[in-house]
């Protein structure tokens, strides 16, 4: 079975591997040059510990990886608006990227990102349009420096935020799709949701595969929530065939007492229907609950 942890691993992070972050309130707190060394340590580390991590899961079993969407801290902020090779130190960062970039290539592990839920490409307001793309090209660039395949291998997934009318909020979406660099363009793939009746996997199907090709993940427990009768099964393999030759990555999750709210560990299995798929386990606790799945697994259980 192709679990992939997402973003933080429990286990290293009990021994003090962990990312860290940084706000603008508290970058502009101090000297712009002593928070500009802060912020280059932070990025490190935080390469660091992805190295770390994406080592582990291939160690433990775990096949992929969701790269975390924090790894570069208030770098983007209007206010600060730095690129990464004008950190301070940059020379240390790019070591820890290289170490990084080996480790994805020695061990295989598949990487993918899950940028800001407070990304819209349905929005009608250009400040929340810019810094959308400014993040989504973010990415983009992590993964270029990462040597990530340009393709739907490494994807980007976002959600369609807003609900209406879909075939008008299609047209928006295309319109500002057609800003985005190649880099976004190839990799970006859109996931169902469940908080209004607009962007099931069968409408996301309709209006961005069937017409521009866009892949659409599926995720267990956005459908349970909201699924317009229609089977997991159904919902399944209507997402399943929007991948083509590349083995798509669905999410898995459960959810509290019958809410969105992820629980801790799994009660039951993640379901492929017999096809080969990879699933970012979406649980509380992270790898704990991925190395949990795994036994249950071997043991038949």
């Amino acid at each position: 079975m192709n679990l992939s942890l997402c973003c933080i691993s429990n286990i290293l992070a009990e021994q003090g591997h962990k990312f860290r972050t940084m706000t603008y309130k508290s970058f502009s707190s101090k000297p712009k040059e002593e928070s500009l060394e802060k912020l280059s340590e932070i990025v490190a580390n935080n390469f660091s510990v992805s190295e770390k991590i994406i080592r582990h899961c291939a160690a433990v079993g775990i096949r992929g990886y969701r790269i975390s969407s924090d790894l570069l801290p208030v770098i983007n902020h209007p206010d600060v608006n730095i690129k990464l090779e004008d950190l301070p130190n940059f020379g240390f960062i790019k070591f820890e990227i290289e170490k990084t970039k080996r480790a994805i290539r020695e061990t295989g592990i598949r990487v993918s990102a899950h940028p800001s839920e407070y990304i819209s490409l349905t929005s009608e307001d250009e400040k929340t349009l810019i810094n959308s793309i400014k993040d989504l090209e973010q990415h983009s660039e992590i993964f270029e420096l990462l040597d990530l395949e340009k393709s739907y291998q490494n994807p980007l997934n976002i959600h369609i935020r807003k609900e209406g009318d879909a075939e008008n909020l299609f047209n928006i979406f295309m319109k500002n799709f057609e800003r985005l660099s190649d880099g976004v363009k190839s990799r970006l793939v859109l996931e169902n949701n469940d908080t209004g009746n607009t962007w099931t996997v069968a409408n996301l199907k309709k209006y961005f595969y069937l017409r521009h090709g866009i892949p659409v993940t599926f995720d267990n427990l956005h459908h349970e929530m909201l699924n317009h009768e229609v089977s997991q099964e159904d919902a399944f393999f209507d997402a399943y065939s929007t991948w083509g030759d590349i083995i798509p990555i669905f999410h898995y999750s459960e959810g509290k007492n019958g809410t969105r709210a992820h629980k801790d560990m799994a009660d039951n299995l993640p379901e492929n229907f017999g096809k080969e798929v990879y699933f970012d386990v979406e649980l509380k606790s992270k790898d704990i609950a991925i190395l949990d799945i795994l036994r249950r697994v071997q043991n038949g259980s």
